[in-house]
């Protein structure tokens, strides 16, 4: 009978080396001693080797469970070889170039021009609105933008012409109605402005700012008109002044009464009197002059008749003076 057959582990082992369990189980067997053990195995080692690399820690193992110095040394020259690492290949890193960017294009100097404005930079945002525009001449929004920065440069009248054009391409457009309404009124045609307003109000009732602008020019255009009425109406009254019988029709001479005459009262009269629109006068009043004298010149004056006063070729009311001089030595 074969040795190994003490062994059924051994024998039975599906591998054709031994491996660290094939080598304990047979340490451990009972059927044998343990020096026979030791034999048949050393015997088997040497015969097929093993599948495993001693270690300390593997013979420290095998030493415990009974294994003996010529076991362990045919185990020793049975180990595998260790495999050699292998050797990772050396890659050289390509350069990889870097991406070229793509060339400026309309958005991109719309977006800076937005950035410029957004720092207050309006000079640079209006030469990258002007090269958006030289790309794309087409679009409103452009035109809108450049609009409103030529407005903040006080530019009005450029802004007019970018604001026309935004309302051609998209006409549409509430804001660029409101715009170009604003920029009329700084160039003072407040005419044009609440065109614009009051379209831009049509387009969107929901603009308050052209509501509100709309309003105030209004207003503003209102009180202009009843300030040039007011001027151009007619006064209550013209004053001519001194009447004489160049503006007379008729000029009444005051009775110089006797009792006035041998009083020895003379000297001139004051009388201020009022005219209709016919010259006719219907007020008279003495305002200087000796009482004495007073009356004979008022009704003197109310017997009176003059040309008629006109103001912007109408007739109409007027005041004057009528001096009347009593005297006893010279002819009334």
């Amino acid at each position: 009978m074969s040795a190994l057959l003490i062994l059924p582990t051994i024998a039975q082992s599906q591998s054709p080396q031994l491996s660290l369990a094939d080598l304990l189980i047979g340490l451990r067997s009972k059927k044998v001693s343990v020096q026979e053990r030791n034999t048949i195995l050393t015997e088997a080692v040497r015969q097929r080797g093993v599948t495993f690399g001693i270690t300390p820690e593997i013979e420290r193992e095998l030493a415990a469970t009974g294994a003996g110095p010529t076991l362990l040394e045919a185990i020793r020259a049975k180990t595998p070889a260790p495999k050699p690492l292998p050797v990772p290949a050396i890659v050289t890193p390509v350069a990889t170039p870097a991406p070229t960017p793509p060339p400026p294009d309309f958005n991109f100097y719309q977006t800076r021009a937005d950035q410029s404005v957004g720092k207050g930079e309006f000079t640079l945002a209006l030469a990258d609105y002007n090269r958006s525009l030289e790309m794309k001449g087409d679009n409103a929004a452009a035109y809108l933008n450049r609009g409103k920065t030529h407005y903040t440069l006080k530019s009005y009248d450029l802004s007019v012409r970018d604001f026309d054009k935004a309302v051609e391409l998209n006409p549409k457009d509430s804001v660029a109605f409101l715009s170009r309404g604003v920029s009329y009124e700084k160039l003072g045609d407040n005419r044009k402005a609440m065109v614009d307003f009051q379209k831009s109000i049509d387009l969107d009732p929901t603009n308050e700012t052209a509501k509100a602008n709309l309003r105030r020019l209004l207003a503003s255009q209102a009180a202009a008109e009843a300030a040039e009425a007011l001027k151009n109406a007619p006064p209550e009254f013209v004053n001519l002044g001194t009447m004489t019988t160049a503006n007379s029709v008729r000029m009444v001479t005051p009775v110089y009464s006797t009792i006035a005459q041998r009083s020895s009262v003379e000297g001139r009269v004051s009388v201020e009197i009022e005219l209709n629109e016919e010259g006719d006068v219907t007020s008279a009043k003495a305002t200087v002059g000796h009482q004495m004298l007073r009356t004979s010149a008022e009704d003197a004056a109310r017997r009176s008749k003059f040309k008629p006063a006109t103001f912007n070729n109408r007739p109409i009311k007027a005041k004057g003076v009528i001096v009347y001089n009593f005297s006893l030595k010279a002819p009334r």
